[in-house]
């Protein structure tokens, strides 16, 4: 490439960038509000803005109302202080049609003068599919944590399985949720099928109690057996103690203050 002459060397370079794949933008920082100083042809075709409507703009003309600002912001706060960064921010094209943009910024000095290379890849689908994974797994954990409403001031809720970060934040939520909708003061958590690993559960189980206190309600947990109560008044400490009984009939009992052997 030296034996070229420039002119030839910036045709060639031109032309790998405008038969690239992925999108391109050059700014310069040190113009008042960056502006874009260069687009690739594949800038065009993504965006739908020719060359001539991009340069001299800042890349916030393709971000709406819906543009996350939080990316925003860590695209400012890497331009401010001269560092690389990579965001997937909602962008729009020149018809309004909205866009998932994997936006990466490079800083880069040539000849003493500071600018930042951008390159957009539209990762739409790959968007979607992300955002329907959360909900369908936000779904499942739903499914799996069906409250069994016993009578109108008291719901149930079977814990099964593993139970992992993501699912007890479903639990909370939804257990809020019914307290709040349902005015329910009382409610059940059956641990007796659920996996758990040295004194995670019991601090989570502590967690929602706080929750529901503060939201006018008790917790009773259930499925306790020898081995569990001995490991639960372990790590228990007076100020955070929980309510536990051996069975959910127990339970019920003590909520109600009526025996079901009565009732039949």
């Amino acid at each position: 490439m030296k034996h070229l002459s420039p002119d030839t060397q910036f045709a060639l370079f031109e032309a790998m960038l405008d038969g690239s794949q992925v999108a391109t933008t050059v700014t310069d920082p040190q113009q008042p509000d960056n502006p874009i100083i260069y687009t690739n042809h594949t800038f065009e075709t993504l965006t739908g803005y020719s060359r001539e409507e991009s340069i001299g703009k800042n890349c916030r003309f393709l971000q709406g109302e819906d543009t996350n600002q939080q990316a925003v912001q860590q695209l400012r706060d890497a331009i401010a202080n001269n560092e690389q960064t990579t965001v997937v921010i909602r962008n729009f094209k020149k018809n309004g049609t909205p866009f998932w943009n994997r936006l990466n910024i490079e800083p880069m000095t040539v000849d003493d003068h500071f600018y930042f290379i951008g390159t957009q890849t539209d990762v739409s689908i790959e968007e979607r599919q992300r955002l329907l994974l959360i909900e369908k797994e936000d779904e499942i954990n739903r499914l799996m944590l069906p409250i069994l409403s016993i009578h109108s001031n008291l719901g149930a809720v079977t814990l099964v399985g593993k139970m992992n970060e993501e699912r007890f934040a479903a639990l909370t939520e939804k257990l809020s949720e019914y307290v709040q909708k349902n005015a329910v003061q009382h409610i059940i958590i059956d641990i007796s099928g659920v996996i758990w690993e040295e004194n995670s559960l019991i601090h989570r189980l502590l967690m929602i109690q706080d929750v529901l206190r503060l939201m006018g309600g008790k917790l009773y947990v259930t499925g306790i057996n020898a081995k569990t109560a001995i490991e639960i008044s372990g790590m228990q400490m007076k100020s955070q103690s929980l309510m536990t009984f051996a069975t959910v009939q127990q339970a019920i009992e003590y909520s109600s203050g009526v025996s079901l052997d009565s009732l039949e």
